[in-house]
């Protein structure tokens, strides 16, 4: 019997430095390692070049926001299978629905969860991508 320790990157798209912060002393907790941008300019870019297992979105960033983000993650043929989890202040249906449309994992409103519940709806993502890959 084999035992693989796979480390799990997560990519925090996300300018408030304190939730930034916040979210990644969670997910360092869970075992992930973690990259971070604060700017939605660079995204694709990063995305492409950390290979994370999942990346936690704010829609309201500097450079581009996270629609404009989610959308070029999912048209990108490297990018398209990365889950995606929008973690953000708007919480309106529009906005929900716009989410998903755009192939949103999930889509949380900051001020009804705490990071912890991030880092379990991203582990709950992260198995259904694997399960569902096999």
């Amino acid at each position: 019997l084999r035992v693989y320790n796979i480390t799990m990157k997560v990519l925090i798209i996300e300018d408030d430095k304190f939730m930034a912060e916040s979210l990644a002393i969670k997910f360092k907790e869970a075992g992930f390692a973690i990259a971070h941008l604060e700017n939605g300019g660079q995204a694709v870019k990063e995305t492409i070049a950390q290979k994370p297992e999942v990346v936690i979105l704010d829609i309201l960033l500097p450079g581009k926001n996270g629609f404009e983000v989610l959308k070029e993650l999912k048209e990108k043929e490297e990018t398209k299978n990365v889950p995606v989890i929008i973690v953000s202040n708007l919480g309106s249906r529009e906005d929900f629905e716009k989410g998903s449309r755009l192939g949103a994992s999930g889509f949380m409103v900051k001020a009804t969860v705490v990071p912890e519940d991030v880092v379990a709806k991203a582990k709950q993502v992260i198995a259904g991508v694997i399960t569902e890959s096999r």
